[in-house]
């Protein structure tokens, strides 16, 4: 058996990684509720890219990639589900349009949907921690306060908090928390700013510091869209979302939360939306205004994009492209977002791995590195929410990850 194996794995450090199907990234779209027309969008994904939260048709919508089902959340008017998280146990959006009343739920595979207080007053769900503890978004206070809202999830029921941020913002609105469930981004109006955002740390459920988010030299207003899972980064627009141009940026704590605009491909619009580590996703407009789906890495951000309809070609169809990148899984393995796929001529969610098949850690290069965790974790169902030793998703890690590993050897390194 040894000397078997060993040969075998011999032929395979020679063969490398020259079957090119095994060694790519992989890129799936996601479909909608009818299998012609209709469109979808996805805006958050487990640790292991089998939860993926979004909208289709129209309704609020989770794809079971272990089961290979769609399952209909929420579907009376326009529906979200906009976060999940890590081990994709928990997640939440909300029901309604901007315009009109909104109502902010919790989904979970084993009680389904349960509206979260104010409900049925005005309230939205925008994000959730990766623990699933806690979420962020809009709420209205007993006061009839409509501000930034965050949920403590493990109550039963859930407990919100609305908060009045110091300074003179009012209708204000939280879009993201650190992982520590302490840092929130918010924007709001105030009197003779317009609007713009802000950031506010709580330490037992009460803010005990809190900076603004400025827009850039020149621009009317700023919506900060998410922070790092650290709390030391946000990121977001800066310009004039609501009837002009604006502009992906970041604001870091080292920098004194002060704005600084992002690389774009020279159009008009561009956010950024979601930050993990030290990766960045959103969308920037071409000069001809074709949205792209881009990437940052937070080191070079201010001076250079990624546009994924280039780095990710050989997974694109003829024809199809990814238009918007929304949101991160929290170990920053998987993107999801939406875009146009040629296939079956509509708009549809997409699920783009950014991983190497058999890199177990993410680092780009399979190794002795990968092997070994493979090897450590034989038998068991993989370690952590992730489970990336689990390398084609079916419950256990045994000889078939093992030979994933060994087929790809050496790729990317």
């Amino acid at each position: 058996m040894r000397v078997s194996f060993v040969r075998g794995f011999g032929i395979l450090l020679l063969t490398g990684c020259t079957l090119a199907t095994l060694c790519a990234q992989s890129l799936v779209w996601l479909g909608t509720l009818t299998p012609t027309g209709g469109s979808s969008a996805a805006y958050g994904v487990s640790n292991d890219g089998m939860i993926v939260v979004g909208r289709a048709n129209g309704c609020a919508v989770v794809w079971n990639r272990q089961t290979n089902t769609l399952i209909q959340v929420y579907c009376d008017r326009t529906s979200f589900v906009m976060s999940v998280s890590a081990d994709g146990s928990r997640a939440v959006g909300f029901d309604g349009t901007v315009a009109g009343d909104q109502r902010a739920f919790m989904w979970t595979p084993t009680n389904g949907l349960q509206w979260l207080p104010p409900s049925p007053n005005f309230c939205w769900a925008e994000d959730i921690t990766p623990s699933g503890s806690h979420a962020v978004g809009k709420g209205t206070a007993s006061s009839g306060y409509i501000g930034p809202t965050v949920w403590e999830l493990n109550q039963n029921p859930p407990i919100p908090r609305t908060y009045a941020v110091p300074g003179d913002m009012y209708l204000g609105e939280a879009y993201g928390i650190s992982d520590d469930a302490r840092t929130v981004v918010a924007f709001g109006h105030g009197n003779r700013w317009g609007y713009k955002g802000v950031v506010f740390h709580l330490t037992n459920g009460s803010v005990d510091w809190w900076a603004f988010l400025n827009p850039a030299a020149g621009h009317f207003g700023c919506v900060p869209r998410e922070v790092s899972g650290d709390g030391a980064i946000a990121v977001g627009n800066t310009g004039n979302l609501w009837g002009g141009s604006y502009y992906p940026v970041m604001w870091r704590a080292s920098n004194n939360w002060q704005p600084e605009p992002l690389r774009h491909l020279g159009g008009s619009a561009g956010e950024a939306f979601d930050i993990r580590d030290a990766v960045i996703v959103g969308f920037s407009t071409t000069p001809s205004g074709q949205r792209r789906a881009v990437r940052w890495n937070v080191a070079t951000a201010t001076t250079q994009v990624e546009d994924l309809n280039q780095t990710y070609a050989a997974l694109l169809g003829n024809g199809s492209v990814l238009t918007v990148a929304w949101g991160l899984s929290p170990n920053g393995r998987f993107i999801v977002g939406w875009g146009y796929n040629a296939a079956t001529r509509r708009d549809e969610a997409f699920l783009l791995d950014t991983w190497r098949t058999g890199d177990t850690n993410g680092d780009g290069c399979i190794d002795d590195s990968d092997l070994l965790t493979v090897l450590f974790a034989f038998g068991t169902p993989g370690t952590g929410t992730s489970r990336h030793e689990d390398i084609n998703k079916d419950g256990v890690v045994d000889d078939a990850d093992l030979l994933q590993v060994l087929f790809n050897f050496g790729g990317g390194c």
